[in-house]
């Protein structure tokens, strides 16, 4: 009698989904093994991941657009992680992959790394800061030689899960690809109606590249909302435990008011069903978000980050550790995602802010005609 072995099903709290991602080792042009487990994961719900000419993932939710003037959405997320690649195997330098930290000072002393490649892994050191006029070269040693297309990562311990915080190598942004996954697995399995697409990026970490090539592919409809989905550096009123933000821009800009006005009243649906979610609203400034990107090539933009801590594994005092996001955020942002994707379908009505500055308008209003007699010259 054959065996029969039950399919792989979808782990749905989301901190498993990132478990299963922070354990492939990601760099910038190296994302194969999470763009595989992204892939296989899209599998066990139904959906295809349909890869680009270079390699950036999408799949769609095709659920309809259930009111007039709805919309496609589209969340995005980058697969890659500041790292390094070896450059030259014989005089065993290396390139940074990927800034955010001061590397003079974060690698004045050893710093334990992971050589990863076909073979498996094999570990090693970077030795030291190189001023050789090439930004990001490193010396290194390793325990064995290494083969060909070898890149690093930080060795910062393995994944651990403390007092409600998610420590891994890369936060930045497998967090984010995580609670993409979780929030397409939502809308497949409870038919939400609107038109949705997961969009996995490549090399964001040297210079949004991923996101670039498919904003100038036109990959997506041109009227759809585009929100990036990243951990970010915690800052004050973006800050770790409190929720998910509502990123109203980055470093570089601000983004679209009709793509904030869509996550605000997807916070509004949360608050309804639950008053007391916390959600965050900061423009978040420590960094450049794919949003950018996507806005400058002609799209509607928003942005949703996770507060993060040790950007870039970069810890106190110049050293090298862990990067972590807190779980309740985690869950709470794919909570927001989902109730995006839930409104994005439908037409958003008036702005409750609107609605609550006109009634004001209509209280104090005639207070004002009644003295603005001395106002008219």
């Amino acid at each position: 009698m054959p065996i029969l072995l039950a399919m792989p099903t979808f782990p749905r709290d989301p901190v498993d989904v990132l478990r299963r991602l922070a354990a492939c080792p990601t760099a910038p042009y190296h994302e194969e093994r999470v763009a595989g487990r992204i892939t296989e994961l899209c599998r066990t719900i139904g959906l295809t991941c349909e890869a680009d000419a270079f390699g950036n993932l999408i799949a769609w939710h095709r659920g309809g657009r259930a009111g007039a003037g709805g919309r496609p959405v589209a969340f995005n997320a980058h697969m890659d992680h500041a790292a390094l690649e070896v450059a030259d195997r014989a005089t065993m330098t290396g390139r940074l992959l990927g800034g955010g930290r001061r590397p003079r000072e974060c690698f004045e002393r050893p710093v334990t790394v992971i050589f990863v490649h076909e073979q498996g892994e094999t570990r090693g050191r970077i030795l030291g800061y190189v001023d050789d006029g090439a930004a990001g070269s490193v010396r290194l040693e390793a325990e064995a030689s290494l083969p060909a297309e070898c890149f690093g990562t930080f060795d910062v311990g393995p994944w651990r899960e403390e007092d409600g915080r998610l420590y891994q190598t890369a936060a930045d942004d497998l967090a984010g690809c995580a609670a993409i996954l979780c929030m397409l697995e939502a809308c497949v399995r409870t038919r939400v109606a609107s038109d949705v697409a997961a969009v996995f990026t490549r090399a964001e970490e040297v210079g949004l590249v991923g996101a670039t090539l498919v904003a100038r592919q036109r990959r997506l409809p041109p009227e759809t909302i585009v929100v990036s989905l990243e951990a970010s550096r915690e800052l004050p009123g973006g800050q770790m435990g409190e929720g998910p933000v509502i990123r109203v821009g980055d470093r570089a800009m601000a983004f679209h008011p009709d793509g904030e006005a869509l996550l605000r009243a997807a916070h509004g649906h949360l608050v309804e069903r639950n008053p007391d979610v916390r959600v965050q609203r900061q423009l978040m400034s420590g960094g450049t978000c794919e949003a950018t990107a996507y806005q400058l090539a002609g799209y509607t933009t928003a942005a949703v980050a996770l507060p993060l801590g040790n950007y870039h594994n970069a810890g106190p005092n110049f050293t090298i550790a862990a990067e972590y996001v807190d779980a309740d955020d985690l869950r709470t942002g794919v909570d927001l995602l989902v109730a995006t994707a839930e409104v994005a379908g439908m037409p958003l009505g008036e702005d409750p802010t609107w609605r609550r500055l006109n009634a004001v308008a209509d209280e104090a209003g005639e207070r004002l005609r009644e003295t603005a007699g001395g106002f008219r010259q």
